[in-house]
């Protein structure tokens, strides 16, 4: 410990001697107490394991305590929720936290599954409804990113089958596009939201409108089922999202060059469109892909690598999954991503020569 103490003290005297930084506000060993308190990553992972477990075996306890009365599943469940919620406001360990995030997952399976064998609320329809309005309090009062973003999915994703189980499949190519905008209404608005002191949602919501819509937009490669018939389709219409998603690609293209073509001529910013235009075009069969344009776009505009990366993994996923999935010919899914790779490779040399030119003319 002391010659760590003395290796940060010879940098602070350093940064201190170059005039960059006041020793005063530096207190050297408050921050060798808080590297040494911090745990490799394996120790961590095994802590959230313990923690895992332990909170699993406690609850599958006492739950079994449910069968003894009628409303014991809902009324052990609910007390899970508030049991988690209090002890994530209060712990910031990592057990703690990994504890009251099994523990309030779990408490929402009981619940709802108490609800249903308790009530006349035995349908799958009460069900998902209970999930969807559950999570949507939980992403308020829990503090705790992973499971706002947990929240965000568990959501959707109810909400998606809904619209199956009410055989409502028509409306099912407007979600990606719907959860694809309120992503781009956060990300766009981070510094309002931050202000307005909702700071610690804002990053909840843009992974979790960011992993729902992904998820959304890999269904337009399921199969049609045959058992089911001919006429059900688990993704109708494709082209919906593509005209949706294609619009708001068109939005998001025009306020992320606002700054990198401030003055450029109407000519240039015609071109761009018109590459944007076709690239909606040939990712006619497969919104996925304008999905991903979409992501990455935002990442480089908001400079976040991470949304980045996640736009670029999600765009490898969604190729291998409709060229493995969706219940077209070979052929069109051949023209569709070749012509979708030509076009965006063609608008990559173009945009490299309008930019220099654009810069120029300034």
């Amino acid at each position: 410990m002391n010659s760590a103490v003395r290796s940060l003290g010879d940098v602070v005297a350093a940064l201190r001697d170059e005039g960059l930084v006041d020793v005063a506000e530096i207190d050297v060993e408050a921050a060798i107490g808080r590297m040494a308190g911090i745990q490799p990553w394996y120790v961590r992972t095994m802590v959230g394991f313990g923690a895992w477990l332990a909170s699993l075996l406690l609850i599958g306890f006492v739950g079994s305590i449910g069968f003894t009365f009628e409303w014991g599943f809902a009324f052990f469940g609910l007390g899970f929720m508030a049991g988690a919620v209090l002890l994530r406001r209060q712990a910031s360990g990592d057990f703690p936290v990994q504890a009251a995030l099994a523990a309030s997952l779990a408490g929402q399976a009981l619940f709802v599954f108490g609800v249903m064998q308790a009530s006349e609320w035995d349908k799958p329809e009460f069900a998902f409804g209970m999930i969807i309005a559950i999570n949507a309090v939980l992403f308020v009062i829990f503090p705790d990113r992973i499971h706002r973003v947990l929240s965000a999915l568990l959501a959707s994703g109810s909400l998606t089958v809904l619209f199956y189980l009410w055989e409502l499949n028509a409306l099912v190519p407007l979600l990606g596009p719907l959860v694809a905008l309120a992503l781009v209404l956060v990300m766009q608005n981070r510094a309002r939201l931050v202000g307005a002191g909702a700071g610690s949602f804002v990053r909840p919501l843009q992974s979790g409108f960011m992993l729902s819509a992904f998820g959304c937009l890999m269904l337009s490669t399921v199969y049609v089922l045959p058992e089911l018939g001919g006429s059900y389709e688990y993704y109708p219409h494709p082209w919906v999202s593509t005209l949706l998603l294609g619009a708001l690609l068109l939005y998001v293209g025009r306020t992320s060059w606002s700054d990198w073509l401030e003055g450029a001529p109407l000519q240039t910013q015609a071109t761009l469109f018109g590459l944007l235009v076709v690239v909606i075009g040939c990712a006619w069969l497969a919104p996925g892909l304008l999905l991903a344009l979409i992501v990455i776009l935002l990442g480089a505009s908001s400079g976040q690598r991470s949304v980045i990366g996640a736009g670029l993994g999600f765009l490898v996923i969604f190729l291998a999954a409709y060229f493995y999935g969706i219940q077209i010919t070979m052929l069109q899914k051949s023209a569709t991503l070749v012509a979708t790779g030509i076009v965006i490779l063609s608008a990559r040399w173009i945009i490299l020569r309008i930019l220099p030119e654009a810069s120029a003319d300034e």
